[in-house]
């Protein structure tokens, strides 16, 4: 039994029907959730009052984001399928099956229920809207997904107790140490990145994903344009790169640096092949913005720089990642 099995968040896949959940609940070890029942009031103004004088409620919905550490569990293989709708899954490996997640395909919606100590919330129709992954020098590395989906599910209400929170408790959460960043195709991982940090935004359409004759959602909020966009701390300002890291010339020269081609530009690796937690994220097609280098009295000097991630022709894609659990059965 968990410390405190009254404070959880679980995710369970929805099947063909939105709304209506398919799979089994995953739990996941979050740090905080802000995921709330929200409403849109509507008022009637006229011309013979000084003031609004009627309200209805308006178009309900529930929305807000989770965090937690990075870990290489099933709730973290549900919220990569929120974003990367196809799993395949390869041999395994030891004990450890390969899940390749991909762009292409159906998005899928969850179920979510949030234990707050009394109570236990149900939220329908929830789709990830966004995802953020960070990793930095000293600290765990860190997920937080942003969700939209249905108005609360005030029926389902429970008391705590009704679900049975379980965790993977052998599974560390990785961190710093376990992180490697490669630049253009290189074996080798460069030494002199000090934080990295990438959302994929889906930019999903709330609006048109609700009817006449419906105060809520009536189908998932359908994804529009996907933004991939990121941010590259180095340690250094880098002159001459060791490995392939982008330099300051070649990031200010004229039009800038892009890497692109056939195969991964940017390989961003959390733990190793040897190891149980290994995720590894996937970009084809990489554009640099200008770098920041500026000094501040006696602070080493060091450079910043922005990313976005594009969609490569060569290879048919934006981005991909593969996750290897002991999961079987693709997510």
């Amino acid at each position: 039994m968990a410390v405190f099995d009254n404070r959880f968040v679980a995710l369970n896949k929805e099947g063909a029907t939105y709304g209506t959940a398919a799979g089994s609940n995953v739990f996941g070890e979050v740090d905080d959730e802000s995921i709330r029942h929200q409403y849109d009031i509507l008022q009637r103004e006229d011309m013979s009052r000084y003031g609004a004088a009627k309200s209805v409620t308006g178009k309900e919905y529930s929305g807000g984001d989770i965090n937690l550490a990075l870990m290489n569990d099933n709730f973290m293989g549900h919220l990569l399928v929120g974003v990367f709708p196809t799993d395949t899954v390869g041999a395994v490996s030891g004990s450890l099956y390969p899940h390749t997640f991909t762009e292409a395909g159906t998005l899928p919606s969850f179920n979510m229920i949030v234990g707050r100590e009394d109570k236990e919330h149900t939220y329908k129709g929830m789709v990830i809207d966004s995802l953020s992954i960070s990793a930095n020098l000293n600290e765990y590395a860190t997920v937080s997904a942003s969700f939209m989906g249905q108005s609360e599910d005030i029926a389902s209400l429970a008391a705590v107790g009704t679900t049975t929170p379980s965790f993977a408790d052998n599974l560390p959460a990785l961190y710093f140490s376990n992180c490697d960043i490669f630049f253009n195709g290189d074996a080798d991982a460069t030494t002199a990145v000090k934080s990295i940090s990438f959302d994929i935004n889906l930019n999903r359409d709330d609006e048109n994903a609700c009817g006449l004759g419906s105060t809520t959602y009536i189908r998932a909020p359908p994804a529009q344009r996907r933004e991939i966009s990121g941010t590259i701390e180095f340690n250094q300002v880098i002159h001459t790169a060791v490995e392939s890291d982008p330099t300051y010339t070649e990031l200010t020269t004229e039009d800038g640096l892009e890497l692109s081609g056939s195969g991964v530009e940017l390989k961003v690796q959390f733990g190793d092949d040897s190891t149980d937690d290994l995720l590894t994220f996937n970009f084809y097609k990489i554009r640099f913005e200008a770098p920041e280098a500026n000094v501040s009295g006696r602070d080493t000097n060091t450079m910043s720089v922005g990313f976005v991630a594009l969609y490569s022709p060569d290879d048919s894609k934006m981005m991909d990642c593969v996750l290897k659990t002991t999961q079987s059965g693709a997510y």
